[in-house]
C-alpha cells in the first residue's frame, strides 16, 4: 500500500473482525498492526463495559433517549424516580417491602383529588375498590366475604359474624324480618289489626297444645311470657255457694223446703228451715218442747227435753222434778241461790262449790 496521509483516506463505516489497526509498541519501540477483534476483545474481554471503564458523563440523557430493553436483572441501590403518564409492571409477582402504599399523591390532595381513586383489578367486569368523594365512603364493586370465625365491627365493636348480630346493635329501622325462631318480646305491643286470625294457635303459644274452645270454670296454666300451657274444663261455679276448702254455707230455694244450711268438713252442721226453725245436722228440728243441749268443746248440739216441773192433772205444773244423785261437778254462780229436795247423793268424783254470798238448800 502507497503511502497515503490519513486524511486522505476513505471513512469505514463498519469494520470487519479482520480488520487491522496501525499501531505502536511503545515497549518495544516497534509499528505493529492489530484486527479490529482483537482490539475489541483487549477493550471489553467479556463483551461488556464495567461502570469502572465508564467515565461520569459517558452515559448522557440523549445517548438513554431512545427505548432500552434490559435483558437480565436490573438493580438500583438508590432511589428510582420513574415520570410519565403511565407506568407498566409486567411480573408475575409484585414485592413491596414498604407496609404503607400511598397512591393519589399529589402537591395538595385533597378528597376531590381523591375522588375515584382506588384499585382496579381485571376480569370479565373490573373488579374495583374506589374511593367516592359524593358518598363520602370506599365503595366495592363486589361482594365481601368474611373468613370463618371472623366478624366485622365498627369502633372495635362487633356488628355482625356469620351466625348473629352483636350485642351492641340495638336499634335498627327493619320492616320485614324472616321466621323468629326463639326470643323475648320487649316492644310495643302488636295491636290486632297486624296479627292474622290465624296467626296465633295453640301450638305457638306453648309447647304442649292447648285446645281451642270456651273453659267456663277451668284450671289455666299461664307461663311467664303470658302463653297459656295448659287447660281443662271444671264444674260450673254454684252462685248459691259461698266454698272454703270443706266448708260452706249454701242457699237452698226448693220452693215448698227453702233453707240455709252450713257445712263443715264435708258435713251438715244445721240449717234454718222454710218456717225459721233450726235443723240440726239437717232436718232434725227436734220436737216440741225441746231445746238445744251443748255437747261441749269437742261434742256437737243436740236436741234434749226441757228441764220442767210434773204437769199432774191437765197443764198444771205444780212440781219441779229432778235426780237424787250429782254425778258431775257444779259451781253455783256468784250471788245465785240454788234449791234442792234431798235426800241427795253426792258421787265421788263430783264436786259442788258454793261461793260466797250463795246458797245451797237442801229440804
Amino acid at each position: 500500500m502507497a503511502n497515503t496521509k490519513i486524511s486522505e483516506l476513505t471513512e469505514l463505516l463498519v469494520a470487519n473482525a479482520s480488520d487491522v489497526f496501525p499501531i505502536v509498541d511503545t515497549l518495544n519501540d516497534q509499528t505493529k498492526k492489530i484486527t479490529f477483534a482483537n482490539l475489541v476483545n483487549n477493550l471489553v474481554p467479556d463483551g461488556s463495559v464495567t461502570t469502572v471503564k465508564l467515565a461520569n458523563d459517558a452515559v448522557t440523557g440523549d445517548k438513554l433517549a431512545n427505548d432500552i430493553t434490559i435483558a437480565n436483572d436490573l438493580t438500583v441501590t438508590n432511589n428510582l424516580t420513574v415520570n410519565g403518564t403511565t407506568t407498566t409492571i409486567d411480573t408475575t409477582t409484585l414485592v413491596v417491602e414498604d407496609k404503607n402504599i400511598e397512591i393519589g399523591k399529589v402537591s395538595t390532595p385533597t378528597d376531590a383529588t381523591a375522588d375515584g381513586g382506588g384499585i382496579t383489578l381485571k376480569g370479565a367486569t373490573d373488579k374495583t375498590i374506589n374511593w367516592v368523594d359524593a358518598t363520602d365512603a370506599w365503595t366495592f364493586s363486589e361482594h365481601l366475604n368474611i373468613a370463618s370465625a371472623k366478624e366485622f365491627r365498627i369502633a372495635g365493636t362487633k356488628v355482625l359474624d356469620a351466625t348473629s348480630l352483636g350485642t351492641a346493635v340495638v336499634g335498627s329501622s327493619l320492616t320485614s324480618v324472616g321466621t323468629i325462631a326463639t326470643g323475648v318480646w320487649n316492644g310495643t305491643p302488636i295491636a290486632t289489626a297486624y296479627i292474622a286470625d290465624d296467626a296465633v294457635t295453640a301450638a305457638k303459644l306453648a309447647d304442649t297444645a292447648v285446645t281451642a274452645g270456651s273453659y267456663t270454670l277451668s284450671s289455666i296454666t299461664v307461663d311467664a311470657q303470658g302463653r297459656v300451657t295448659a287447660a281443662s274444663n271444671g264444674t260450673a261455679a254454684d252462685t248459691d255457694k259461698i266454698v272454703e276448702g270443706d266448708t260452706e254455707a249454701e242457699v237452698v230455694d226448693t220452693g215448698s223446703d227453702g233453707h240455709f244450711k252450713v257445712t263443715t268438713e264435708n258435713a251438715e252442721r244445721f240449717r234454718v228451715g222454710p218456717a225459721g226453725q233450726i235443723g240440726i245436722a239437717g232436718a232434725n228440728y227436734g220436737t216440741s218442747g225441746q231445746v238445744l243441749t251443748s255437747g261441749g268443746p269437742s261434742g256437737a248440739i243436740t236436741w234434749s227435753a226441757a228441764a220442767a216441773g210434773a204437769t199432774g192433772g191437765g197443764s198444771d205444773e205444780w212440781a219441779l222434778e229432778h235426780d237424787n244423785t250429782i254425778t258431775t261437778t257444779y259451781t253455783i254462780a256468784t250471788g245465785k241461790n240454788v234449791i234442792s229436795a234431798g235426800p241427795l247423793s253426792i258421787n265421788a268424783a263430783a264436786t259442788i262449790t258454793v261461793p260466797a254470798n250463795s246458797f245451797w238448800v237442801v229440804v
